[in-house]
């Protein structure tokens, strides 16, 4: 092989490398031990995730300022009553409490909102929203990092279905 034609594989090689590593990191959930996540509600009190255990839960990665985020939160609260009257919706963010309670009631969401004591780097998160469906056992079940289309009637439904 010539000069050019090795450099030109080693070329193509690094930026497939490169490629994946941003895919990994920007398109696919981290593997997280939901439980272990240390958060804290609007009253500054540590909010024990595993006291959820026994519910089917959301748990939305979210930050105020995200516009996917917002959408996906004001689709979720659309269809709360109808859809997901079953569910517990847990709003995670790094952001200050401040601006966790400011959000939660210019919203009036009624979803469970804390705060991480960290930051989402600290989880490997580094795309938002990032979205965790819990079984009754507590039991991540579905992870996705991006927007849910939850108004859609059939997603909202399979994603349901796999919380048993």
């Amino acid at each position: 092989m010539k000069a050019k034609q090795i450099y030109i594989i080693l070329i193509l090689a690094a930026l497939s490398a490169l490629g994946f590593y941003f895919y990994q990191k920007y398109k696919v959930a981290p593997s997280i031990d939901i439980s272990k996540i240390e958060v804290v509600d609007r009253d500054t009190n540590r909010f024990d995730i595993s006291s959820l255990k026994g519910r089917k839960v959301i748990v939305s990665f979210y930050a105020s300022w995200c516009p996917n985020c917002l959408v996906e939160l004001k689709e979720i609260n659309a269809v709360k009553d109808s859809r997901l009257a079953d569910v517990t919706i847990l709003c995670v963010t790094d952001e200050s409490i401040e601006k966790m309670v400011s959000f939660q009631e210019r919203t009036g969401y009624p979803f469970t909102f804390v705060t991480l004591v960290s930051n989402f780097q600290a989880y490997g998160i580094h795309s938002i929203p990032t979205t965790y469906l819990l079984n009754t056992k507590g039991e991540v079940v579905y992870d996705n990092v991006g927007y849910i289309d939850w108004k859609d009637e059939s997603t909202c439904e399979h994603l349901k279905s796999i919380m048993q």
